[in-house]
C-alpha cells in the first residue's frame, strides 16, 4: 500500500512514487542502526526458539510498539536539513517514516509467528502471541490457527498504538512521555481484545482458541479488524500531513 495523499487524484503519479521511494531509502539510511538492532533482536528470538522456547519472542512486540517513538527521537534539525537538500518535504518524511515503521513491525510480528512454528516443529508447546497476551497450545493440536491468532493480536495492538502516538512522533520530536503512552496503549488494546474472546466463550460455549470453530472465526474477525485499521491509519497519515501543511510551527525541534 502506497502512503501518498490521494485526496486530489485517484492514483499516485510516477513522480510521487519516486519521492516515496527516495523518502523510504533516506529514512532507512538515517536509521540504519535502529533497523539493524531490530533485525539482530529478531534473529536472537528465532535462535532462542530453536534452542529453548518461543515464550520470549513476544517481548519483541514491546520493542515494536516503541518504533514510532524511537524513530521520532532520532530526528534533529541536521537531519531535516539533509532531507530538504534531497528535495524531500516534511510530508515526504512522514510517508517514508510510516513505511519504515510498518515494515519493522511486520518483521517483528513475522518473527513471533515463525518462532511459534519453529517451537512446534521441534515438538515443544508454543506460546504464540505477544506481550501481554500468551496463546498457548499443545504440539499435537491444530497449531496454525493458534499461531495466526497470536500474530493478528500483535498486529492489531501495534496498529492502534501507531494511530494513537504516530502523529505526535512524526510531526515533531516526541518527548519521553510518548514512550510511556506507547507501551500503555499497547497493553490496554491487548487486554481489550480479550473481552470479545471471553464473551464468545461464554455465549457460544466454545473456546475461541481451540482450533476448531472458535479459532477460524476469531482469525477472520481479527483479519477484518486489521484491514479496517489500515484504512484508518492511512486516513490518519493524511491528517498528520495536513497538520504539517497548516501549522508552520510543527517542525522538528
Amino acid at each position: 500500500m502506497t502512503w501518498t495523499d490521494t485526496s486530489r487524484s485517484p492514483a499516485a503519479s510516477p513522480a510521487e512514487e519516486q519521492r516515496l521511494g527516495l523518502a523510504v531509502r533516506t529514512e532507512l539510511r538515517l536509521n540504519t542502526g535502529r533497523v539493524t538492532t531490530t533485525l539482530i533482536a529478531c534473529a536472537a528470538a528465532l535462535a532462542w526458539a530453536a534452542l529453548s522456547s518461543d515464550q520470549f519472542a513476544g517481548v519483541l512486540t514491546l520493542w515494536a510498539a516503541l518504533a514510532w517513538y524511537r524513530y521520532g527521537r532520532a530526528d534533529t534539525v541536521e537531519r531535516e536539513e539533509l532531507r530538504a537538500s534531497l528535495g524531500l518535504s516534511r510530508a515526504d518524511r512522514v510517508r517514508g517514516r510510516v513505511v519504515l515503521v510498518l515494515a519493522e513491525q511486520a518483521a517483528v510480528v513475522t518473527t513471533v509467528a515463525a518462532s511459534a512454528v519453529l517451537s512446534v516443529r521441534l515438538g515443544r508447546e508454543t506460546a504464540g502471541g505477544a506481550a501481554p497476551l500468551t496463546i498457548s497450545g499443545d504440539p499435537s493440536g491444530p497449531q496454525l490457527w493458534i499461531v495466526l491468532a497470536g500474530a493478528l493480536f500483535s498486529a492489531i495492538s501495534l496498529l492502534v498504538t501507531g494511530m494513537v502516538v504516530g502523529g505526535d512522533c512524526t510531526t515533531r520530536r516526541p518527548g519521553r512521555g510518548l514512550a510511556v503512552l506507547s507501551i500503555l496503549t499497547y497493553f490496554i488494546v491487548g487486554l481489550l481484545l480479550m473481552i470479545p474472546l471471553l464473551l464468545m466463550s461464554i455465549v457460544l460455549a466454545i473456546d475461541p482458541l481451540d482450533g476448531t470453530l472458535g479459532t477460524p472465526v476469531t482469525v477472520g474477525l481479527l483479519s477484518a479488524t486489521i484491514l479496517a485499521l489500515l484504512v484508518g491509519l492511512r486516513a490518519a497519515v493524511r491528517r498528520w500531513i495536513r497538520e504539517l501543511d497548516s501549522d508552520s510551527e510543527a517542525v522538528t525541534r
